[in-house]
């Protein structure tokens, strides 16, 4: 019998704070923004802290990851970590 497929991480309820630059599978809506759909989750993790705790900087994201709890932070790096990268939407 096959195993059963993974599902599909559900979507983070801080999701919103982040689809306006980024959009909801991580594809940027604007010039600029950076492609974070299937980025590494770790780095995604990493670079969310960092915009939270000042070590790096960007004005938008340092307002919007001071939003965000610990668990937030993880489960935005997880749904954005599962969504396709660049070269699988070519």
């Amino acid at each position: 019998m096959p195993a059963a497929a993974a599902s599909p991480a559900p979507e983070p309820a801080q999701l919103g704070l982040c689809v306006a630059c980024h959009g909801k599978n991580g594809a940027p809506l604007q010039p600029g923004t950076p492609h974070i759909g299937g980025q590494s989750e770790a780095y995604l993790m990493q670079a969310l802290r960092a915009y939270r705790d000042g070590s790096r900087r960007a004005v938008a994201m340092n307002a919007i990851s001071n939003a965000l709890q610990p668990r937030d932070i993880e489960e935005l790096a997880r749904w954005y970590a599962a969504q396709p990268g660049p070269a699988a939407r070519r």
